[in-house]
């Protein structure tokens, strides 16, 4: 564990925190390995949650993008029909489970595994169709559970692994 973070490490957490692989998951082991400074470690957790929480924009904004270009009299016809297909059965899907949709996608994004973060469960909730407000909500939800899982299991893990080598 280093003593203190500067300014490229900050940088690199909150990267980590909003590409699509990492997201929170590694972010926060990457604040708890960098610095043992109390204040360096909740100023890179707070900066990577909120870059976190940033993502559903984001995704929105280029799923909205691609929205436009598939739908474009430029894009080939057999494009249009499976996008539209997609898109229809997401739908379809949806209304069955309209109740618990909202809770589904917290937990979804909020369990810290693998392709389950927030970019994923935006694109979940655009191809259900769900509300974009009510599915921000959820996704961030989701993204505090998940940043408080991994906090816990990661300093968890640091202090046991210190304890076992370092006593």
């Amino acid at each position: 564990m280093g003593e203190s973070m500067n300014k490229a490490d900050f940088a690199i957490a909150v990267l980590l925190a909003f590409m699509p692989i990492s997201e929170v998951r590694g972010a926060i082991p990457f604040v708890l390995y960098k610095s043992n400074n109390t204040v360096a470690v909740t100023a890179g957790i707070v900066l990577s949650i909120v870059s976190n929480m940033i993502v559903p924009f984001a995704a929105y904004f280029v799923l909205d993008l691609l929205d436009k270009l598939v739908k474009s009299k430029y894009s080939p016809l057999l494009l249009k029909r499976i996008y539209s297909k997609i898109l229809n059965l997401g739908v379809k899907r949806s209304l069955k489970m309209k109740k618990i949709s909202y809770f589904a996608l917290a937990l979804f994004v909020g369990i810290p595994l693998p392709a389950t973060g927030a970019w994923t469960g935006t694109l979940v909730a655009y191809v259900l169709g769900l509300d974009r407000r009510k599915s921000i909500i959820a996704i961030e939800v989701g993204v505090l559970m998940a940043s408080l899982i991994v906090l816990i299991v990661a300093y968890t893990g640091i202090e046991i692994l210190a304890k076992i080598f370092l006593s």
